[in-house]
């Protein structure tokens, strides 16, 4: 029976073991106090450096996928004007349309290739996705899209009333 002084140090080595883990065996058959690997820590300790260095920088992960391809809206003559860079796309692989308040540009692109000779076989496989948001007003009826040179421009004119209207100052 322990006493009383060795009852709250008992309770801690069991609290300990708990927090560490399952004990590892030893190769007499034996139980040996569990033990991180070596690589565990280093990466543990590696991760932990680099959250301090890159601190407060955007990371690729969390801003989504950066496929490389811009876009630029513009509202401008009476309508919302959309330039998004897809270059290797014919007109052909062009899926634009306009959902409730969205304008949705999509594409796809598969290219293969095979050479009997060397035993390989080629696949390529291109897509392009982009969703934009558009005003009250928009004429999903009177929409215009073109393909030219790696650019896919799609205009989508405003209703008369939607239209922005300049209103002078009087001074």
């Amino acid at each position: 029976m322990a006493t009383k002084e060795q009852q709250p140090k008992q309770a801690g080595e069991q609290q300990q073991q708990q927090k560490a883990g399952p004990p590892a065996r030893t190769d007499q058959g034996g139980v040996a106090p569990y033990r991180r690997e070596p690589s565990g820590l280093f990466r543990e300790e590696m991760n932990r450096l680099f959250d301090r260095f890159f601190h407060g920088w955007p990371a690729a992960w969390e801003a989504g996928r950066w496929d490389g391809w811009d876009m630029d809206v513009q509202e401008e003559d009476g309508a919302v004007t959309v330039r998004a860079e897809a270059p290797g796309f014919e007109p052909g692989d062009f899926d634009v349309q306009v959902r409730g308040d969205r304008l949705i540009l999509r594409a796809t692109h598969g290219a293969q290739s095979e050479e009997k000779e060397r035993g390989y076989r080629e696949w390529h496989r291109q897509e392009f996705y982009r969703s934009v948001a558009l005003p009250a007003g928009a004429e999903s009826d009177k929409v215009d899209a073109e393909y030219r040179n790696g650019v896919l421009t799609v205009k989508v004119p405003l209703g008369e009333q939607h239209r922005p209207r300049r209103i002078q100052v009087k001074g």
